[in-house]
């Protein structure tokens, strides 16, 4: 599994541009891992709180807290330059261009997480 994760990161590192959003997903069960990609800072690290149940969200707060990862809390807006009308948390970290890095924390969303095993097929978006 560390190696296609490590082949989709290099493809999206080649392949994005300003503003595009990268989707790891399992397509069965819908479980995902996604990534905003700024041309100056690179890789965002990013899974919402909504995409877990309650057992994922522990474990997810005990293995992307050992690895650094917090949580943050961003405003909902109804429009763009529009009124707030809610909040959404999620796990957020900033990647950049390490590659390792990116490659750890999806290998460990997917495994520990999620509990998939290393045969998992997973399908790559990106989009703007």
């Amino acid at each position: 599994m560390k190696k296609r994760i490590e082949s989709a990161i290099r493809l999206i590192l080649e392949n994005a541009g300003e503003g595009w959003f990268i989707i790891l997903e399992e397509p069965t069960d819908e479980k995902f891992v996604q990534f905003a990609y700024d041309e100056d800072t690179g890789l965002i690290f990013d899974l919402p709180f909504q995409a877990l149940d309650e057992d994922e969200l522990a474990r997810a707060r005990q293995v992307l807290g050992e690895a650094g990862v917090g949580d943050e809390v961003a405003g909902i807006f109804d429009s763009p330059d529009g009124e707030q009308i809610g909040e959404q948390r999620s796990f957020n970290t900033m990647i950049g261009r390490d590659v390792a890095r990116a490659v750890e924390l999806v290998h460990k969303v997917f495994t520990y997480v999620y509990g998939f095993d290393d045969r998992t097929r997973f399908d790559v978006t990106i989009s703007r």
